[in-house]
């Protein structure tokens, strides 16, 4: 397989370190017996190899319930959240910080000539493992302490002030403009799969620039926004000039589910029903790679309990079919009403209804029939009707859900265990970089601007495209159009909390209810007869009379969490830094608004 070399190398580089020590020369601990290990290309390669165990997998999708797009009762959206004594998080990362150093401090002191020519793509891997490692920091921290080297336990370093955001950001900026001036992605062939690319680069890049750039527009730093706006344009519109990779659109054998099968793609096994796999797909620029056999998972990230469930806020984002916003009073929107078909088959939902596809593709809808990972999974060799006899249906309302809707997206319909890769970069976040930097930077983006970024994402769905006559036709905010295609494209990929925090709208949005399903004036309220093929293939009876005991607000919708319960503040931009952390270094100063010490 494809994935397995990899990942055979990172275990081997365990038995490598430890080999170390039947060596007749010793060498101190706090240098982790490296001083015998970087003697050829394979040593650089097997002590690179295990920074790729640095990178997040599928649970990374949860940071969205830290904002306002999905619900799980979480203490960082409803403000709930104190400073800890420790964090496995922040001494993690400075952990993963020091073996980067000492790979990159190993590729300076190499003396041959030719062995130091060939380990360039490894110091090229580090300066992206570092920037990246720095990027999880400072978009939590703002400002952190900048560790360039291996420590020791006398270095100055230990017990040095934070540097400033600005500082951080242009020292990953600067890292990753280093990884680019190296051989960074010419590794070729089949056991080099996965491994970090020029484009992984530059999307980070991208991603840094506009975080800081919008961060400083929107929170007047001081900093020079402009230069990092360009920084985002300059490095995304590289990518998309290239033309190395497309968006993955197979319309043509999957129909209009081919955006959702592609987050489930795996690499030998039927995943979907044109038996489509990862070799399929062009779109993703860097990824957590998953095997079967070697580096597989068992659970569904987003249907185990607790329940990723998307919002009220998140499911009225969707435009209507003609691409307006379904408030707009030239909307064919058919409001929020369900009704059981006559055959007790199906529900209807009337607001999924001439809608953004991606609704359907992104979300499981009360009353849908759909395929989980135990026992209802599919095998797709099934005809339609001998599908009516597996799967289960979501009845709008129990353990799937908190707000009647559940997340579809990433939702493998196979028996586990699953090895779909985690897209960390995919070519969609790259377009919608382009395109919000742009606006940002300039106030205006032009049709061709957007026909070469956000109209693609759009197109691949059957939606219309969008441009400035449009806007202005139905009195549009184009600002507004930009930031809710992210949302849409990137619902459940666990962007949104940054988002927020970087537009400085945190602090409204979060300060409301957050709302579920409509269930005042529905069949919710009362009892109602659907196929469960999940039972037997019988019809039952639904009572969801007393499924919920939360309020309604005046329009009939659940109120999952009420304002007056979330207390979201100024100090919530950023989180604070553990306490201990403040404890042994004097010079560290906690975050604005956050306690120091613990206090009783």
């Amino acid at each position: 397989m494809k994935s397995k070399y990899l990942y055979i190398l990172i275990s081997a580089i365990v038995i490598s370190i430890t080999g170390c020590e039947r060596d007749l020369e010793l060498y101190p601990l706090t240098q982790l017996s490296l001083g015998s290990f970087f003697k050829n290309e394979a040593d650089f390669k097997m002590y690179t190899n295990r920074f790729y165990e640095f990178l997040p997998a599928h649970g990374a999708i949860h940071r969205d319930e830290d904002a306002d797009i999905t619900f799980n009762s979480s203490a960082v959206s409803n403000g709930t959240y104190i400073p800890g004594p420790t964090s496995s998080f922040y001494n993690g990362s400075y952990d993963q910080i020091r073996a980067i150093n000492e790979l990159l401090e190993a590729v300076e002191k190499v003396e041959d000539e030719s062995l130091k020519e060939s380990v360039q793509v490894y110091k090229g891997e580090a300066l992206f493992f570092r920037a990246y490692k720095y990027w999880l920091l400072y978009r939590d921290y703002g400002g952190v302490i900048i560790v360039d080297r291996p420590l020791g336990v006398e270095d100055e370093l230990l017990y040095s002030a934070r540097n400033t955001r600005e500082e951080v950001t242009d020292f990953i900026l600067n890292d990753l403009d280093e990884a680019l001036k190296t051989p960074v992605g010419t590794l070729s062939g089949p056991e080099n799969v996965g491994r970090i690319s020029r484009e992984a680069v530059l999307a980070l890049k991208a991603r840094v620039a506009l975080f800081e750039g919008t961060w400083a527009k929107y929170h007047g730093t001081g900093a020079d926004y402009n230069n990092y706006l360009q920084q985002a344009i300059d490095a995304s519109e590289q990518i998309l000039d290239e033309d190395k990779y497309e968006l993955f659109d197979r319309r043509d054998v999957l129909g209009e589910e081919s955006y959702r099968y592609y987050f489930t793609l795996e690499y030998d096994r039927k995943s979907n029903p044109a038996g489509l796999t990862k070799a399929d797909q062009n779109e993703t620029i860097l990824a957590t790679i998953f095997d079967q056999t070697l580096r597989s998972y068992s659970g569904m990230v987003v249907m185990q309990w607790p329940r990723l469930s998307p919002t009220r806020k998140m499911m009225d984002m969707y435009l209507d079919e003609s691409g307006l916003p379904i408030a707009h009073a030239s909307s064919v929107f058919e409001g929020y009403q369900t009704v059981i078909s006559d055959d007790k088959m199906v529900g209807v939902n009337h607001e999924f209804e001439k809608r953004d596809p991606r609704m359907r593709l992104n979300t499981i809808q009360p009353l849908q029939h759909f395929w989980y990972h135990v026992p209802y999974q599919r095998d797709f060799t099934e005809t339609d009707e001998e599908l009516l006899g597996t799967g289960q249906f979501h009845n709008g309302w129990n353990s799937q859900s908190r707000t009647g809707y559940g997340v579809w997206k990433w939702c493998t319909e196979i028996a586990k265990p699953y090895a779909n890769d985690y897209p960390i970069i995919r070519l969609a976040e790259v377009m919608l970089i382009y395109a919000e930097a742009t606006f940002e930077k300039n106030g205006a983006i032009s049709d061709e601007e957007l026909n070469k970024s956000i109209n693609k994402l759009r197109l691949r769905v059957g939606m219309p495209v969008l441009n400035n006559q449009f806007i202005t036709d139905n009195g549009l905010d184009m600002l507004s159009e930009i930031r809710r295609e992210r949302a849409v494209e990137l619902f459940a990929e666990g962007f949104r909390y940054d988002d927020i925090r970087r537009w400085k709208i945190a602090d409204d949005v979060m300060a409301k209810d957050v709302k579920g399903m409509k269930w005042g004036g529905t069949i919710f309220e009362d009892t109602y007869e659907i196929f469960d093929p999940a039972v037997e293939q019988q019809v039952v009876e639904i009572d969801n009379r007393n499924a919920h005991s939360y309020e309604l607000d005046g329009d009939g919708f659940v109120i999952v969490e009420a304002a007056a319960i979330r207390n979201w503040e100024a100090k919530h931009y950023l989180k604070p830094l553990p306490l201990q952390e403040l404890q042994v270094n004097e010079n560290l100063k906690q975050n604005p608004g956050w306690i120091s010490v613990v206090t009783e």
